[in-house]
């Protein structure tokens, strides 16, 4: 609920300061204002959920002049000091980049490695999200989602991995990115194993390409020597020990099991990475295992691994398939009727797409008829036009009429814009707006047309254009 009143914000602070999305970056003294709108939405996602921090990214910035103005990038990070709390009252949230004023009006701290704005040399995440994003006009916001690898924002303490959401209005424009932060420290306190019983093992989620698994990429939760000095090389496949997979890099040998991710659904233009989740331990340490207590230590990890797939499926059951089949009724135009997902905050997303389906056909039918009534208002006034026409004709100077017809070509392009706008109906205050004349041009064209057509003022050209436009004879 939170993001989309977020999202409608976005949409009416572009409408309110009359420019479009695309034309923020030509417009820095925006982007303090549409940042300091969004605050609310990011401190509310990064009190309320787990994650070790929460960003906005503009594809804009404040000093569109200054030397590293094509990588520096306005937008808000805001920092969690304890990223697995869900608790309101035990998460303390800083602000790591964005405008000071912005996070002072709403009460965050500076953290010491603030920044205004982002500095994104090397992240080239960004614009291929953003890129991609633009090339998929079409696709719903829940197929350009992206995973980053490990990656740390300049100044930050620590790594983690982004999950970016492209930041895109109503009618398509795509001018940012926003999301969440899962850092390293969070992966950590989630997923170690617990330290007194499996000292040795540890958990790792990290992209991957066949049997090859990128470690220095993703995450690694488990002993701090293992995971944080020896496994920065990418682990390749040995062969298998006792149905354990085992696997090498940086001249050490790990085992245990491993299960590829899916991080991205069908029809996601990602949907080819792949990732994998995986419990190891030093090879020898397993291989010691094996030879002692194999069954023992296949257990062990066996449970742990099935209550990490257990967790998963609860997950897709709770959240997934209520959203997935709440999105097959909307696609199929299915959007009467009660909600069905059992989830407050699903139904009550659904209620608003039913609403909005409904007036939008009652909007439909009112257009409809409001334009069946104007063609008949219209067709009625062109015949009214036709009869006043032919009876003012009695009343006119027919020679001076005539003169006016076949003087016509002599008008310039210029001179002929002119009489056009008065023929439409424009007054000389629209005729100044749409021309950007001034008064005194204005007033030596009128003079030009006037003396040219044999009219005296424009009360007479106006009488002779209205004669004109129902005089099949008549130049068009």
């Amino acid at each position: 609920r939170d993001m989309r009143e977020a999202l409608q914000r976005r949409h009416d602070f572009f409408a309110e300061n009359g420019i479009s999305a695309a034309a923020l970056a030509e417009n820095p003294q925006l982007i303090e204002p549409l940042l300091n709108s969004q605050m609310s939405a990011l401190l509310s996602t990064a009190n309320s959920r787990p994650c070790g921090g929460v960003f906005l990214i503009l594809d804009a910035t404040v000093k569109p002049q200054s030397e590293n103005a094509a990588t520096a990038k306005a937008g808000v990070f805001i920092k969690k000091t304890q990223p697995v709390s869900t608790a309101a009252l035990a998460v303390k949230s800083y602000c790591l980049r964005g405008p000071a004023s912005v996070a002072r009006e709403h009460g965050v701290e500076l953290l010491g490695q603030w920044k205004m704005e982002y500095e994104l040399d090397g992240h080239e995440y960004f614009l291929s999200v953003l890129q991609t994003a633009r090339e998929n006009p079409d696709l719903p916001l829940s197929r350009l989602y992206y995973w980053t690898s490990r990656v740390r924002f300049t100044g930050n303490s620590e790594e983690g991995l982004l999950l970016c959401v492209p930041l895109r209005l109503e009618d398509g424009t795509v001018f940012g990115l926003c999301g969440i932060e899962i850092s390293d420290r969070m992966f950590k306190q989630l997923y170690s194993p617990k330290e007194s019983a499996y000292r040795e093992v540890f958990a790792l989620a990290a992209p991957s390409q066949g049997p090859e698994i990128f470690a220095g990429r993703g995450l690694i939760a488990g002993n701090s020597y293992l995971t944080r000095n020896n496994l920065t090389s990418p682990l390749s496949p040995l062969e298998p020990l006792s149905g354990f997979s085992m696997l090498s890099g940086g001249g050490q040998s790990y085992g245990g099991l491993s299960e590829s991710l899916r991080l991205y659904p069908s029809g996601s233009p990602y949907e080819g990475e792949e990732w994998t989740a995986a419990l190891l331990m030093p090879g020898q340490a397993l291989e010691e295992a094996v030879r002692g207590s194999s069954p023992y230590l296949y257990i062990i990890i066996s449970v742990l691994l099935l209550l990490s797939v257990a967790a998963s499926v609860l997950i897709s059951r709770r959240y997934l398939r209520p959203i997935n089949h709440m999105l097959d009724r909307v696609r199929s135009d299915a959007v009467e009727g009660d909600a069905v997902s059992g989830l407050q905050e699903i139904d009550e997303l659904f209620d608003v797409i039913a609403g909005r389906a409904r007036r939008h056909k009652e909007e439909l039918a009112e257009l409809e008829r409001s334009r069946r009534e104007a063609e008949s208002r219209y067709e009625q006034i062109q015949a009214d036009i036709s009869r006043i026409t032919e009876a003012k004709k009695e009343d006119i100077d027919m020679d001076g009429y005539r003169l006016f017809i076949e003087s016509l070509h002599t008008l310039t392009p210029r001179e002929r814009e002119i009489f056009e706008l008065y023929l439409d109906g424009y007054s000389t205050r629209d005729v100044l707006e749409r021309t950007g004349f001034s008064e005194r041009t204005l007033k030596f064209h009128n003079g030009n047309i006037y003396s040219k057509l044999g009219v005296p003022n424009r009360k007479k050209l106006l009488q002779f254009a209205a004669i004109m436009k129902n005089d099949p004879a008549a130049e068009k």
